[in-house]
């Protein structure tokens, strides 16, 4: 079966949103309704063009969150409480569909640069990767954290068992860092920044500079029943998310000042976030989607991130 797949932030975003409805209103009882999930910071569900744009296509859209990560809100999808996960990591992704639920990918991004990073304090006396061997790391299970753990304990030599991997996902992996519970934290962009400027992090292994391809990428998920019966819609969602992200992507300071709103980060924060510069790219699921997918899927999988193969083209809708 193939059906049609970047942070928001997780963790979200189109061709130039359609214009073949023209300004005309559906009438009410021709009007859809979408739930969408999203995390602690929402550009496109702070800033209301995203929700104008697909209320004037005859689309009414619910928010349904705040979800602190990808994984849960595909179980929000899972369970028929939402329509769309939020753009998050394909690694929990993949391990949703594994575990059997009945989700496809209908749209994936890629992003530049890839700032997820393995994060220590100042005074652990971990200056590398290799100091890790003996020490205790929080990474989300099957998620992003635990696959870049895996792959610098890999890049190093330094032996799988030796680090205990300890699953918390951000919220409390956060304080339990900060305290010192955990020796390290594997996390992504946004805790990353924050833990920088509250308690001095170092960056010990960076995704982008120490990996030569992506792994792990943003991506969409929809249930494999509502794929089949609201094809329209999602093309319409997705574009209308791409133009968001687009428009991010061209003003950096804008968006930032607006998910800052939410997320009332440090000023500090909002400029490392703001210097980062992050692009991400998205489309709906391609061939290209499918095969750069399958490339991360069958490394997660042989890296035993994942608890077994997968064929994504058997889960991934073409629109």
């Amino acid at each position: 079966m193939t059906l049609s797949r970047r942070k928001l932030l997780g963790a979200a975003l189109a061709l130039p949103v359609l214009a073949a409805c023209g300004n005309e209103a559906a009438s009410a009882s021709d009007r859809k309704k979408v739930r969408l999930t999203y995390g602690a910071i929402s550009v496109p569900k702070t800033r209301g063009v995203f929700e104008q744009t697909l209320k004037d296509q005859g689309i009414d859209v619910e928010w349904v969150g705040p979800f602190p990560n990808h994984a849960p809100t595909l179980q929000a999808v899972a369970t028929n409480t939402a329509d769309f996960s939020f753009g998050g990591s394909s690694t929990p992704a993949d391990q949703a569909l594994l575990s059997g639920n009945k989700l496809v990918y209908v749209a994936w991004a890629s992003s530049k640069p890839r700032t997820s990073s393995i994060i220590v304090l100042p005074n652990s006396g971990i200056k590398s990767v290799k100091d890790l061997a003996g020490k205790n790391v929080a990474v989300n299970k099957a998620g992003l954290g635990e696959f870049l753990l895996v792959a610098a304990l890999e890049k190093y030599g330094v032996p799988r068992d030796s680090v205990t991997f300890t699953y918390l996902n951000p919220p409390d992996a956060a304080p339990a860092f900060g305290s010192g519970k955990v020796d390290a934290w594997s996390i992504w962009s946004g805790p990353l920044e924050l833990a920088e400027v509250q308690y001095g992090a170092q960056r010990i292994f960076e995704d982008g500079k120490e990996l030569d391809k992506q792994i792990d990428f943003s991506s969409y998920l929809v249930r494999e029943d509502y794929a089949k019966k609201e094809g329209d819609t999602i093309r319409k969602v997705i574009a209308a998310y791409k133009t968001e992200q687009d428009w991010a992507n061209a003003n950096p300071a804008e968006a930032q000042k607006i998910g800052n709103a939410v997320s009332k980060y440090p000023q500090a924060v909002v400029d490392k976030l703001v210097a980062a510069n992050v692009q991400v790219t998205w489309s709906l699921i391609n061939d290209d989607g499918i095969a750069q997918l399958q490339a991360g899927a069958d490394w997660l999988s042989e890296h035993k991130v994942l608890s077994d193969k997968i064929k994504i083209a058997d889960h991934a809708v073409k629109l």
